[in-house]
């Protein structure tokens, strides 16, 4: 049955990569604070990790990506998540003033909800996901969370086969994705350690006690075919979403 829908899944690879290729052009995340340091936004069809313990702004970070694309640049989007229900993420984003009701009975938007789809195996919780990007032509996708699904694995190398296979569909297709990682409190290592080497991108959300406070911190270690900057940024989330400061964390205030 795995061999089969792989073959599925590679299949619709290949008819991918025989369509028209799109342009080059950056992806803003509608972000305009992060955009200023990445040349404007996301190279077309590459798959980003964001990674951060819980209570980063993950999640929100996703919910504004798709939002924006979606009102702002005309690229239908997914948010496949294996942690939330889908009806928990759009009372998330009510509060930000992003109606994602009214975007899904649009067709602009689908939230899918997989914590039922997993337990029939990651091949199935695949095809789930493929099947909604093709269902409303989606050029964006949110995927929560990559760390659920390579814990289904049994070992390493099946996850990193399939997580390969996963990735070429969604670069072919040029469907911009975030993978969203969770990193536990205490620790620096991202899920199964290959994720990030397999993804284009590598975005950091980090929280940290500073004087009794908490705060936040952006990094990016690491973008493909982009100049960006290394230093770390404090962000913010307010009413209106996710956002950064200004400029960037002295080297002196580092911890």
């Amino acid at each position: 049955m795995m061999d089969s829908r792989r073959a599925n899944i590679a299949g619709q690879i290949d008819k991918q990569a025989n369509a028209p290729a799109s342009n080059t052009s950056r992806v803003p995340t509608g972000i305009v604070s992060l955009d200023r340091i990445i040349e404007g936004g996301l190279c077309r069809g590459d798959t980003i990790i964001v990674a951060g313990q819980p209570g980063t702004g993950k999640t929100t970070l996703g919910l504004q990506f798709l939002y924006h694309g979606a009102t702002k640049c005309g690229e239908n989007g997914v948010y496949a998540s294996v942690i939330e229900s889908s009806e928990r993420l759009k009372r998330n984003g009510t509060r930000f003033g992003w109606d994602f009701d009214r975007l899904e009975s649009e067709n602009k938007i689908s939230i899918v909800s997989l914590q039922q789809t997993m337990k029939a195996g990651v091949s199935t919780t695949l095809e789930t996901v493929l099947e909604a990007l093709h269902s409303i032509s989606a050029k964006r996708l949110v995927f929560d969370s990559l760390s659920a699904l390579m814990a289904s694995f049994e070992n390493k190398a099946e996850a990193r086969s399939f997580l390969h296979i996963m990735l070429k569909f969604l670069e072919s297709a040029q469907c911009t994705t975030l993978m969203i990682s969770e990193v536990p409190w205490g620790k620096r290592q991202l899920g199964t350690s290959f994720e990030e080497f397999l993804g284009d991108g590598l975005i950091i959300l980090d929280a940290n006690f500073d004087n009794s406070r908490v705060r936040r911190r952006v990094y990016i270690p690491k973008m493909r075919g982009t100049e960006h900057r290394l230093e770390g940024y404090d962000y913010y989330i307010t009413k209106d979403g996710f956002s950064l400061a200004p400029t960037p964390i002295p080297p002196d205030k580092i911890r």
